[in-house]
């Protein structure tokens, strides 16, 4: 299923809180549809260093940067150029946007050194998710990959991805604040009088609390932004109708546990009600079934270990009873998830819910991307991969 998903968009969004292994999967997405032939771009936030060495490219840059030979054929990609990644960088997506609206080089030159402007494209709740969005457009319009799988920020719920280009954009582009940006018809000098009169009078009250300096940054960003707020609508706009096609797909990325699904089914209602993809769910780290739990059948077990020969009756009864309580929590935990996972199904018909089992340690190599990769794609489709 998820392999068919791959082979039919252009763009797939991986979406999910932190934590969850979003970044790896969507690396062993992308690794997954370059083994099946596309020309694929992973674009993430922050990847973990270890995973950007082990693609061998080192410390991604904002620049799309093709996986190393070697590295593809480790994946089980078949020929050179089809894998490729790029480092989503905040500040550069939204110095786009503004060079692509002022045309004035000084304009530009006072927005970006603007105290405000900075704020706003690095710690207003959203800039991130929002930059995401405008990379991706741009990405998408460059037109050279047949698939971009985009690995969205951490955020405490997927809907902030979503909400963030309408979010960016109702900030930018309030009544108020267009009302303090508007400045008075024949005033060319640039400075504060040019607000009008009303919100001139407002900022300098405000000055008597937050200083002279944040009175020249609003300023200045009140009169020199008033130029790209049309932008960041339209922009925004462009992103949503992008969204809504049907060549991208959102997969939500999860783990097996009550909040999770709660937060999951949530989503999955809240992208029908707005018409938009969601072309699965991937539950990662799923708990295997621990096997034995009987004490009496450990100790025999254990008993029939050669190592263990000679060892005292007692001691390897002890020690089955404390691996038995393990395994008794392990199979509780296991049951739970079982049971959560078969309510996402139920409530959320028709859409598919992948599974990858928990490892035991993090997945550092590019043979173990492969297998997740080869998980998701399941055995059928694994085997006939390269």
């Amino acid at each position: 299923m998820i392999g068919a998903l791959l082979n039919s968009k252009d763009i797939v969004v991986c979406v999910g809180p932190g934590g969850v292994g979003k970044t790896t999967t969507a690396a062993a997405l992308a690794a997954l549809a370059a083994r099946q032939g596309r020309r694929t771009l992973v674009s993430t936030i922050d990847p973990a260093p270890r995973l950007a060495d082990a693609l061998g490219v080192g410390r991604l840059s904002g620049e799309p940067q093709p996986v190393s030979p070697e590295a593809c054929r480790t994946l089980g990609v078949a020929k050179d150029g089809l894998l490729w990644a790029v480092r989503l960088d905040t500040q550069r997506a939204f110095a786009s946007l503004v060079e692509e609206q002022v045309s004035d080089p000084e304009m530009r030159r006072r927005i970006f050194a603007n105290g405000i402007y900075r704020q706003i494209t690095s710690t207003l709740s959203g800039s991130q998710e929002y930059a995401a969005t405008l990379a991706l457009y741009d990405l998408n319009r460059q037109k050279k990959f047949d698939l971009i799988v985009l690995d969205t920020p951490p955020t405490a719920n997927a809907l902030e991805f979503l909400e963030a280009p309408r979010r960016i954009a109702d900030a930018v582009s309030s009544p108020a604040l267009q009302w303090f940006a508007r400045p008075p018809e024949k005033m060319g000098r640039f400075s504060l009088q040019r607000l009008r009169s009303g919100g001139a009078m407002v900022i300098r009250r405000m000055g008597k609390f937050v200083g002279s300096q944040f009175l020249d940054d609003i300023g200045a960003f009140l009169v020199d932004f008033n130029q790209v707020l049309g932008g960041f609508q339209v922009r925004a706009q462009q992103i949503d109708q992008l969204l809504r096609g049907e060549r991208v797909s959102f997969l939500l990325v999860l783990a097996p546990e009550l909040p999770a699904i709660e937060e999951a089914l949530y989503f999955h209602n809240r992208l029908r009600e707005a018409g938009l993809p969601l072309g699965g769910f991937i539950a990662n780290r799923v708990h295997p079934a621990p096997g034995l739990t009987d004490a009496r059948a450990l100790a025999e077990r254990l008993a029939a270990q050669p190592g263990l020969v000679g060892w005292p009756r007692a001691d390897i009864d002890r020690a089955a009873d404390r691996l038995a309580g393990e395994a008794a929590r392990a199979q509780a935990l296991c049951q739970a998830e079982r049971k959560e996972l078969g309510r996402l199904a139920r409530e959320a018909p028709g859409i598919g819910v992948t599974e990858i089992p928990l490892l035991d340690h993090d997945i550092e190599n590019l043979a173990e991307l492969r297998v997740i990769g080869d998980t998701l794609a399941g055995p059928a489709e694994a085997a006939g991969l390269v």
